[in-house]
């Protein structure tokens, strides 16, 4: 009997010594070992190396991608040692939809943060039209290949916890999985990079890059302004043309997002929708986003990086001039948007379910709420003095907070 059990420890003990032989050599291997990255050009988000431009009655401004297929310039890979690298997820408030790509939020905060010998570099993944399920499935695909430090999710008061869909979430990682990433993280960060190799491999850029004008751009909205106008119901036709002159000639020459107009013709109570954060629906969106910052939290934490939230203000919860203009492009609206906690509250209890960080700029455009150069008169996004705000109020905050890190 004694023989029996002496051998059980042996056996114990000889598996804990290969355990911690093997996760040993995990960690000295990982640090000598060349990181695999994919070569060649790819399609992460867009087409790479495109160059369009658009125009506006509000803006012109011209978009290049880089050999990702990211609104970047290009990106080391590796990432050098004296580098702290934040990525941020986003739709278009994130993107910058109307600005140049210096202008917007992201590369501004670059400007104003600061670390001891290290230098802050963003990289910008915002996708117009997109929501927190993208932001969760892009993550999964970036974060190993661009290893940042820092995550930053842009989230849109409003619509996006309209558009926390459930969709592609159900992913996560089982016990074992989690279990071996802990165990060897090199091990299993060298195998997800080769099998994201072999998948941008599919996806590489074989077709010359894309060059669209402004005139390219405008020609193809106007064209999908009319099959809109010839989709609408009578009741759709009947609120449009009750616009005004001016709105309707911009619909139909192409520099209006003729998509705006269609979601405002069927779902004109959106920007309403999230007053309320005890509607069963919104607490549902608010579960969903919650789950796909959880992803995105579970990523990070694979990458050694840190993840936070940032509420995006939408103009007409903060800003009176772009409260009466969203009217004008047919959405409903009430005076308690411009005071209601709500568009905040819905973003923070997400993030406290996440236990993820969440940081507000709301009462610094709510101090300029009669400001008109915050917000793009009809198209309603971020102009280049509203990313310049939102930049130079998060700053401090985001400072404050990666100095106690």
């Amino acid at each position: 009997m004694k023989s029996f059990f002496k051998n059980i420890i042996l056996i114990l003990a000889s598996i804990f010594l290969v355990l911690v032989l093997t996760m040993i050599l995990d960690r000295v291997l990982g640090n000598i070992l060349p990181k695999p990255f994919p070569e060649g050009t790819h399609d992460l988000i867009f087409p790479p190396l495109s160059r369009q431009e658009f125009a506006s009655v509000d803006f012109k401004y011209v978009v290049e991608t880089n050999s990702l297929g990211i609104r970047d310039r290009e990106i080391q890979r590796p990432k050098s040692a004296g580098t702290y690298r934040i990525i941020a997820v986003g739709d278009s408030y994130t993107y910058g939809w109307g600005v140049n790509i210096e202008e917007t939020w992201l590369r501004r905060l670059e400007q104003k943060l600061s670390l001891t010998n290290r230098q802050i570099e963003t990289v910008n993944l915002g996708k117009p039209g997109t929501g927190p399920p993208f932001y969760a499935e892009i993550s999964r695909t970036v974060v190993p290949l661009l290893e940042p430090d820092l995550i930053l999710v842009g989230i849109l008061q409003g619509n996006d916890i309209a558009s926390s869909g459930s969709e592609g979430l159900e992913q996560m990682s089982s016990g074992l999985v989690r279990w071996t990433k802990l165990l060897y993280p090199n091990f299993v960060r060298t195998v997800e990079m080769m099998r994201l190799t072999r998948s941008l491999e599919t996806r590489t850029q074989e077709r010359p890059p894309e060059k669209t004008t402004a005139e390219d751009n405008t020609r193809w909205a106007a064209n999908t302004a009319k099959e809109f106008y010839e989709k609408m119901s009578p009741e759709e036709k009947q609120r449009f043309d009750n616009f005004d002159a001016s709105v309707k000639q911009a619909f139909f020459d192409g520099l209006l997002n003729p998509y705006m107009i269609d979601l405002a013709l069927k779902n004109k109570h959106i920007y309403t929708l999230t007053l309320n954060p005890e509607d069963p629906w919104i607490l549902q969106c608010i579960e969903n986003m919650a789950k796909a910052l959880q992803i995105i939290k579970s990523v990070a934490n694979q990458s050694n990086a840190q993840i936070a939230v940032v509420s995006i203000p939408d103009g007409p919860y903060v800003n009176e001039v772009a409260w009466k203009n969203i009217q004008r492009v047919g959405f409903d609206v009430v005076p308690e948007m411009l005071s209601s906690d709500a568009p905040d509250k819905v973003i923070q209890i997400a993030c406290e379910k996440a236990n993820v960080p969440c940081f507000t700029v709301s009462d610094a455009f709510r101090q300029r709420k009669q400001d008109p150069n915050l917000f793009f008169t009809l198209d309603g996004h971020l102009t280049a003095e509203g990313h310049k705000l939102l930049a130079e109020t998060l700053a401090p905050k985001l400072q404050r907070w990666l100095t106690k890190k």
